[in-house]
């Protein structure tokens, strides 16, 4: 096991990390940063605990979302005939390129509805903490 520092939310933090991952936990923790400083700057969220439950949130949905369509992806590959396979990947240059664009713009849609997600996640929680209802 190794060490590795890494800053989140302007906060140093030490981890153990198994030998080889520590730069794919600084690339994690760098992603978590950039998720907690956006939504500050969104300006909403008051607590630097809403800020950082709402990062948890969306990094968790995505990732969620991302395991699940690669389930269905692959039960989809697993059920199609062995032709079929064949024949995707003889599949003409164009085709490639429109799936390609076609697969770019669900994941747009998907962002654009996480964003929109966390939006309401930050109006309500703003919402809240105005009344005073929050624990």
């Amino acid at each position: 096991m190794s060490e590795v520092t890494v800053t989140i939310f302007d906060r140093p933090y030490r981890l153990a990390v198994s030998s080889g991952e520590e730069e794919l936990l600084k690339s994690c923790a760098r992603d978590v940063d950039a998720q907690m400083q956006a939504v500050r700057s969104a300006g909403r969220v008051i607590g630097n605990e809403q800020i950082a439950v709402l990062t948890a949130l969306e990094l968790a949905y995505d990732a969620k979302k991302r395991s699940h369509e690669a389930d269905h992806e692959a039960e989809a590959r697993a059920a199609a005939p062995a032709s079929a396979a064949e024949a995707a990947h003889a599949a003409p240059a164009a085709e490639v390129l429109r799936r390609s664009a076609e697969q770019e713009a669900e994941k747009k849609e998907m962002l654009a509805e996480i964003k929109a997600l966390c939006q309401l996640c930050e109006e309500a929680l703003y919402r809240d903490a105005k009344m005073g209802t929050l624990f």
